[in-house]
């Protein structure tokens, strides 16, 4: 198959390691194992290179600017506009593959497009699904083909038509067994209100006894709070953005005995608590979004019964309780999680046959219409 692939254009391929990008790193991955066998074209800015792809950069260079951490709206729109450049590229040059499956957020910025081309285009969406965006989804129902990245997220869209579900995966063999971890637990990722940075710092303030980790960046209010804690509390430490894939963000996240994740909003799917489980680390998270999808309560993490601080407070208290032989058990079916689940291998497979699936269908539709 010739496949193009376009998801963002605020940092070059791959990112740099001090960027927070899951929804590249995923399309990285996605390409690594299917460049192989398919001929895969990636849009992406200026600087990119990928071993074994050809790259369309339209001499634009990364726009770094990051609308997520900003707030700001005109940051938002040029966002959004610069994204349209390279979108409308790779619906120009459609001819010249079998399919071109787009990750970008929004996700519908291509669909008004798809009808103008006769080449299937796949909408993969990393983002939930918002109320007021009802209309857009309805509209284009049956019109488009759209993934979903958990079955949580899946179920919120108000599409009559079913929606595939193809898991984010890690290489796994990029990720050491750990089974001495130290007594720290961990936050990683976006220092936001969504990650729910500040309930783990509430938590951490009344578990003074146990030590809790801190690593990311995110907005000037969260940060400072964080700098804040980390300078009054003696039991909090923040590390700042620590690059992914180094030594010492391999370290944080194997030797910890548990990451936390307090998430406020329905994440449709997480990297960070499969990239810890591939470590053998549990996770202990609030049951909400797709969390319930990655963590099976008291074999691989635990679910903290409320969405409150209690909730996660209580969760700590029975890791505490457990014996050192029982928690073991916990740090090996983490990691066997991920092997059976949420390895890069089986997301392209999955990826792979939904293609197929996707271009056989559409020609079937697109020989109907021209008898």
């Amino acid at each position: 198959m010739k496949i193009a692939y376009f998801v963002s254009n605020r940092n070059a391929f791959p990112p740099r390691r001090d960027q927070i990008a899951a929804s590249t790193d995923v399309v990285i991955s996605i390409i690594e194992s299917l460049r192989q066998k398919h001929e895969v074209t990636l849009y992406a800015a200026e600087g990119s290179k990928q071993e074994g792809v050809k790259i369309v950069d339209l001499g634009r260079k990364p726009f770094l600017l990051d609308s997520g951490i900003t707030g700001n709206d005109w940051v938002t729109k040029a966002v959004v506009g610069m994204k349209q450049i390279y979108v409308g590229e790779i619906f120009k040059d459609a001819a010249q593959y079998d399919l071109i499956h787009l990750h970008t957020d929004p996700i519908y910025l291509g669909m008004p497009f798809t009808s103008l081309i006769n080449t299937p285009v796949l909408f993969t969406t990393h983002s939930p699904y918002r109320e007021l965006e009802k209309e857009i989804y309805t509209y284009y129902d049956g019109k488009v083909y759209l993934s979903a990245i958990s079955k949580s997220q899946a179920a919120k869209f108000p599409t009559k038509t079913a929606i595939p579900v193809v898991y984010n995966g890690v290489d796994i063999k990029e990720f050491s067994f750990q089974a001495s971890p130290k007594g720290y637990f961990l936050f990683l990722g976006r220092l936001i209100a969504e990650k729910g940075i500040e309930d783990f710092l509430e938590l951490a303030g009344q578990c003074e006894q146990g030590e809790f980790y801190i690593a990311g960046k995110g907005d000037r209010r969260c940060t400072e709070l964080v700098e804040k804690a980390a300078k009054e509390k003696k039991n909090i430490k923040f590390f700042g953005m620590v690059e992914k894939g180094s030594p010492p963000w391999f370290d944080l996240l194997g030797q910890a005995k548990a990451i936390i994740m307090p998430v406020r909003w329905d994440e449709p799917f997480g990297l960070a608590p499969v990239e810890a489980m591939a470590c053998g680390t549990p996770v202990i998270a609030y049951n909400q979004g797709s969390m319930p999808e990655l963590v099976q309560d008291g074999l691989n993490g635990l679910l903290a019964k409320d969405q409150k601080v209690s909730g996660l407070s209580e969760a700590l208290k029975t890791l505490g309780a457990l014996s050192e032989s029982e928690y073991q058990k916990m740090r090996q079916a983490a990691r066997r999680t991920v092997e059976s689940n949420f390895t890069t291998e089986k997301m392209a497979q999955n990826y792979e046959r939904l293609y197929q699936k996707i271009i056989e269908d559409f020609a079937k539709k697109h020989n109907s219409k021209e008898k």
